[in-house]
């Protein structure tokens, strides 16, 4: 997947066109893998106790890159489009289809089944934890999955891969990605002012739901609320961002980011921080936003080098 296969413009001998783009390759490799061991390690030095598929096109030139099909007509800029479909996810739910609708209801069915066994499935798994060293080591590392830094972190190595290798594929990947998990940081938020949750550690493993009125209790004691449990965070932004790589890449590629995802949702329960509906409802919303944004955005787009004084960067239009 890494392969830069370009048309070579000039009768060069071919050793030394394999050799150039063997040097390409080592350079993407190299970067990736530097990458993947700094958030690798800032993911463990960050890990704390318990809180108690689309094809790729290659730019004819490097002055202008215009990637994948079925362009609009009106252009339209990142905030007017990020808005647009902010209102088109919320109101999703009044123009679904019937397939769509019996998809939901099974998810509000199991969310339903899974909260009435939800204390006793938390109590369990919270001692099978305390148990086993092995879950105590692995699960504050694969909870980072779905932590700030990390998912973004892997977006930002996207765009970072496309810009500097030319690859419009992988700059789409990691705006549609940053944007899902945009999205998916805005739905989380405002249901866990809703529903206001306990999380499991608040009451020794009691469910309890404050609804609007626990706004004002989340915020007592601190940043980190006992009273947003519902949904979990971390899962939506980590399906988030699996959905829009697992649309885009090889086969493989999306089944290791899914399964990165759910050992995120995973560990949010052995860390006694969600409950398994909150879990299950993240991990469905952040599969659903993130495939909406790669529908919602197979249309035309620009990627245009810039350099002034002193500076240097991108400018990227949708049309």
């Amino acid at each position: 997947m890494f392969l830069n296969v370009r048309r070579c413009k000039k009768a060069a001998p071919c050793k030394l066109f394999f050799a150039a783009r063997q040097c390409g390759d080592m350079k993407r490799i190299v970067l990736w893998g530097i990458a993947f061991c700094l958030s690798g390690f800032v993911a463990f030095s960050q890990t704390e106790p318990d809180s108690i598929a689309l094809a790729k096109s290659r730019p004819a030139s490097s002055d202008q890159a215009t990637a994948v099909v079925a362009p609009k007509s009106e252009k339209q800029n990142f905030f007017y489009t990020f808005f647009d479909d902010e209102a088109r996810m919320w109101t999703s739910p009044f123009h679904m289809n019937q397939h769509e609708a019996l998809l939901w209801g099974g998810i509000a069915a199991t969310t339903a089944i899974a909260i009435g066994v939800d204390e006793p499935v938390s109590r369990d798994v919270y001692r099978f934890r305390n148990e086993h060293v092995w879950v105590q080591t692995v699960s504050p590392i694969a909870t980072q999955f779905g932590q700030f830094y990390v998912p973004y972190g892997i977006a930002a190595l996207y765009c970072l891969d496309g810009w500097v290798f030319e690859d419009d594929a992988r700059m789409g990947t990691g705006l549609l990605a940053a944007q899902a998990m945009l999205h998916s940081g805005i739905i989380v938020q405002v249901l866990k002012h809703m529903f206001g949750r306990s999380r499991p550690f608040v009451y020794n493993g009691r469910d309890i739901w404050y609804g609007p009125r626990a706004i004002f209790k989340r915020y007592e004691g601190g940043g980190f609320s006992p009273y947003d449990s519902f949904p979990s965070g971390h899962t939506i932004t980590a399906f988030s961002l699996a959905a829009v790589i697992a649309e885009r890449e090889p086969q493989w590629v999306g089944v290791i980011a899914y399964t990165c995802a759910g050992l995120c949702g995973v560990s949010r329960i052995t860390q006694h921080d969600h409950w398994l509906s909150d879990v299950i409802v993240g991990g469905a919303l952040g599969v659903a936003i993130g495939k909406f944004e790669v529908d919602a955005h197979q249309k035309r787009y620009s990627i245009y080098p810039t350099v002034g004084l002193g500076s240097a960067g991108v400018l990227i239009q949708f049309d």
